[in-house]
């Protein structure tokens, strides 16, 4: 004997108790129902013409691409139009049991339908007739769509209906408006972050440099409007240059706290500046005004023949396309400029190249008042211990010989102790020097 259908398992139910077993059902793999329904059948039931059995060759449809970026926020607004709708659950396009996904974003977890097909009544969320909304979506899947299926003849309602799913796939994504960390392994992936950003006032760099960043997010944001007016690119290329430890990360983070909320801010991972840089900024139409960090990109786009000329090109393609996007900051540090293709640097991919070098002795004062000031028991001469420090040294430096003072003499810190932890150098890390086996 076959599966009981769902009609005989729910004869006599009201339609709240049908809408639930369907759901569980479709949860568990489709183990209630008809066994022998493919999606061609399933369409000609519930959109197609009665009499005539073509399956989805005889109906008009439409599909929309889903980014990496869109495929939860798509789950999210299929299902919840189901629910509000009724609409029916049948299998995926190729004829398999509708499946459900969990994913975690951030502290929020969302199950959603990553293999379905919803039948929608007249009565639906697109205008007047039947139609159906089928949706694959997998991370790292390069095939991942929302299709409409509308009876024949009735293109423009499959067309209008893709264009709704669009706007509010578009508002409902997870990711938009959050700190995110794009990864590439099978394709590209987005992970919320979570306190990686840094007030300005706790960046110790020089004037000239934030009126150089300031300019850069006027770009986007205060004559962003000026500069369309204008005719010219409101997009913007910003790289902060110099020694480690001077703060070029610093400045990134406080920048990126400040428009997070207003912009989507992704931190391009290796992987991403080695293999995903096209595929990032692709998806700037879906994450809506963008900040992309590129950390270090000198590790990974060096001049060409000197190493990965793939994403040197990619690089370049990125920055030319970024022009045309709408409300672009691309925010890239390095040790070494000079280590990067010209091509790269030039004006127009990015517009200012902004120099950083160590903190004076004031800078450095600054640091340590700060970071001097959550230990109460703490009796520095802080313009003293600042003086003391060599030439060239950086902010990082001045922060890690106060976590080696406090380990060595505890909250209590004193002149003295400062002082000894900078004359042994011990805060600077140093390859050891010795025979090995």
């Amino acid at each position: 004997m076959g599966a009981p259908t769902l009609d005989e398992i729910t004869a006599g139910e009201s339609q709240a108790v049908r809408r639930t077993i369907e759901v569980l059902a479709a949860v568990l793999g489709g183990t209630v129902g008809d066994p022998k329904m493919t999606l061609d059948r399933f369409l000609d039931e519930h959109v197609g013409t009665p009499g005539h059995t073509h399956g989805r060759r005889g109906l008009a449809s439409h599909y929309l691409r889903l980014g990496p970026s869109m495929i939860v926020a798509a789950g999210l607004v299929v299902a919840d139009l189901a629910a509000e709708y009724d609409a029916v659950i049948g299998p995926d396009e190729d004829d398999d049991p509708p499946q459900w996904v969990q994913h975690t974003i951030g502290d929020d977890e969302y199950s959603i339908p990553s293999d379905a097909t919803f039948a929608f009544g007249p009565d639906n969320p697109f205008g007047d007739g039947p139609l159906a909304v089928s949706i694959t979506a997998h991370p790292g899947y390069h095939r991942n769509r929302v299709r409409v299926f509308a009876p024949a003849g009735r293109d423009e309602s499959a067309r209008n209906a893709v264009s709704r799913l669009s706007r509010a796939i578009a508002e409902r994504s997870p990711f938009r408006g959050r700190v995110v960390r794009a990864s590439y392994g099978d394709g590209l992936s987005f992970t919320v972050l979570d306190d990686i950003t840094a007030p300005r006032d706790r960046v110790q760099v020089p004037g000239a440099v934030w009126r150089e960043v300031d300019l850069a997010i006027a770009a986007v944001t205060s004559r962003y409007e000026a500069l369309r007016t204008a005719g010219l690119s409101t997009s913007r290329g910003l790289m902060l240059a110099g020694p480690p430890g001077v703060g070029k990360t610093a400045v990134a983070r406080a920048v990126m706290g400040e428009l997070a909320g207003e912009f989507t801010v992704v931190v391009a991972d290796p992987s991403t500046m080695a293999h995903g840089i096209a595929e990032l900024y692709q998806v700037a139409d879906e994450l809506g005004p963008m900040v992309v960090l590129l950390d270090d990109v000198d590790l990974h786009i060096r001049r060409r023949g000197d190493g990965n000329d793939g994403a040197l090109g990619a690089l370049l393609a990125a920055l030319d396309g970024a022009d045309k996007l709408d409300r672009v900051l691309t925010i890239a540090t390095t040790n070494d400029p000079k280590a990067i293709d010209h091509a790269a640097t030039r004006a127009a991919r990015f517009d200012s190249i902004v120099e950083i070098e160590p903190p004076t002795d004031a800078a450095v004062a600054a640091i340590l008042a700060e970071r001097l000031a959550a230990l109460p028991a703490a009796v520095v001469d802080v313009a003293r211990v600042a003086a003391a420090f060599p030439a060239g040294r950086s902010g990082a430096d001045v922060v890690e010989a106060v976590r080696r003072a406090v380990l060595t003499g505890g909250e209590a810190l004193t002149t003295s102790t400062m002082l000894e932890v900078i004359g042994a150098r011990d805060y600077v890390a140093a390859v050891p020097i010795g025979t090995y086996l």
